[in-house]
């Protein structure tokens, strides 16, 4: 066995005398070179060795058992049990327990020094320091708490490695289980895209066949890609009931049509009164532009899931990321309307890219904020999202050249400790409940990040965390 535990000085003192005495004389001295093996498992050792330069480690090889089948590599060589450097002590307890028997392999691992006593030493007591074993007595007490140290630790290890295990194999299993469920949901979701697009398609067809100013209100809803925040809304349709004197869920509508009110006060009276009365139509086309929205975004997600294994996505030419953004927006309104929403857009090129991925991405992060804000209840809680270009090389746009992209919240600071794990897979700080979280959505997020060659940041502290993604705005065309 060998000494690794740091020792105290009253046990260094006569450490070093009993080196000086013992473990000093040239004869004894073996130069041990890399690779060699210093004494074999079960082989008969009358000697304590004291490595004096170099390094060694005992490997032990397993027994066999019945019905077992050792990996080659532990059947051959064994498994490390510990290692000792320069001042360690290897073979004590085979020596002291006077069994001469070995119970590792000890191996040089770089070329070292060892030197030796043997049983004949025993016999020779040094003047003043007494009675051999006595003079060892600190080396044999600390050997057995250097043992049950690494007996320790290797049972956290191997519980660790169990704990890691079991993870891997629940991972393992929902990765079977997802493949089934993601097919299932990709012939649900289709089926619910293609009839909403036919039912969408039908229905202009009818109504502009019926009555013009109610086909012009349904295409408004399809076409709706507006977002405004929800005090904005309120204040305009209370602008509109009040000036147009329009119902209550008219007034909304037109707020939406037209959140700038002098827009909305230029339309003509004949466009107000069938708003009046059939409001609904323009509802009724902005409900299925979200099912639209949604459907793709939920073909989206199992693709983004698919993703985590290697998956391929199909990006094109031309896409408009502001508009992604105002999508996940729209898709997040319901929750939204709790809070603030800021956004500060500035002209950006398209980009080749799948728009659905990029929703997801602006979906799962502001989400998250959301998330944030409503478990620590801030006051006054805000999502701020704008975007922009960074230059490489003065102002004309370079394939060299970013889309930022920023969404930030005033919510709570993310802990330093959680900043590099947000993004692993499993990591979750969400609370258990009807909202607990799954730690699955910011991983896909840097998944898709990375898919693109882009980069995103996370600044947090206690006034702002924001979230930075910067994208190429030269994408190459179908790249995965």
């Amino acid at each position: 066995m060998s000494v690794q535990m740091p020792l105290p000085d009253e046990i260094t003192r006569p450490l070093r005398r009993i080196n000086q005495v013992y473990f000093s004389d040239p004869a004894r001295t073996l130069e041990v070179p890399q690779g060699k093996v210093l004494v074999h498992q079960g082989e008969e050792c009358y000697r304590m060795f004291l490595v004096k330069k170099g390094l060694f480690a005992a490997f032990r090889q397993a027994e066999n058992v019945a019905g077992l089948d050792l990996p080659a590599e532990s059947s051959s060589r064994g498994y490390e049990a510990f290692r000792a450097e320069a001042g360690s002590y290897v073979c004590v307890q085979s020596f002291f327990s006077r069994m001469y028997r070995s119970s590792y392999n000890i191996v040089a691992l770089e070329d070292s020094e060892v030197c030796y006593i043997d049983d004949t030493t025993m016999a020779v007591d040094a003047p003043f320091y007494g009675p051999f074993e006595r003079q060892f007595l600190p080396v044999i007490i600390h050997e057995l708490a250097a043992r049950n140290s690494r007996i320790f630790t290797k049972a956290a290890e191997k519980e660790e490695a169990l704990r890691l295990v079991q993870r891997s194999e629940m991972s393992a299993t929902l990765a079977q289980l997802s493949a089934g469920i993601a097919h299932e949901l990709n012939n649900a979701v289709g089926v619910l895209s293609r009839r909403t697009e036919f039912v969408a398609q039908s229905l202009e067809e009818y109504l502009e066949a019926e009555d013009k100013c109610n086909a012009e209100l349904f295409r408004a809803g399809v076409e709706d890609n507006s977002y405004a925040s929800a005090s904005d809304l309120r204040s305009a349709a209370r602008y509109y009931e009040r000036e147009l004197e329009l119902p209550q869920e008219a007034a909304k509508v037109m707020a939406h049509m037209y959140p700038d009110t002098e827009l909305g006060r230029k339309q003509t009276s004949r466009f107000i009164r069938n708003l009046r009365r059939n409001y609904r139509f323009w509802e009724l086309g902005h409900d299925l532009r979200d099912m639209k929205i949604a459907s793709k975004l939920a073909t989206g997600i199992v693709r983004a899931v698919k993703m985590l294994g290697g998956g391929k996505s199909t990006r094109e030419p031309g896409v408009d990321v502001e508009q992604t953004i105002k999508d996940a927006l729209n898709l997040l309104h319901n929750q939204l309307k709790h809070l603030t929403v800021q956004t500060t857009f500035s002209p950006l090129p398209p980009i080749t890219a799948d728009a659905t991925e990029l929703v997801q991405v602006w979906t799962n992060i502001i989400k998250n904020a959301y998330d944030a804000l409503m478990q620590d209840q801030t006051p006054n809680p805000r999502i701020c999202i704008s975007t922009g270009i960074l230059h490489t090389e003065g102002h004309r746009l370079l394939p060299s050249d970013y889309i930022t992209v920023t969404i930030s919240n005033n919510g709570p600071a993310i802990a330093e400790e959680n900043i590099t794990k947000i993004f692993h897979p499993n990591f979750t700080t969400k609370k258990l409940g009807l909202d607990f979280g799954l730690g699955l959505g910011l991983s896909i997020v840097r998944r898709v990040i990375d898919s693109y060659r882009a980069a995103i940041e996370v600044r947090s502290t206690e006034e702002e965390t924001s979230f930075i993604i910067n994208i190429p705005t030269t994408q190459i065309h179908g790249e995965n």
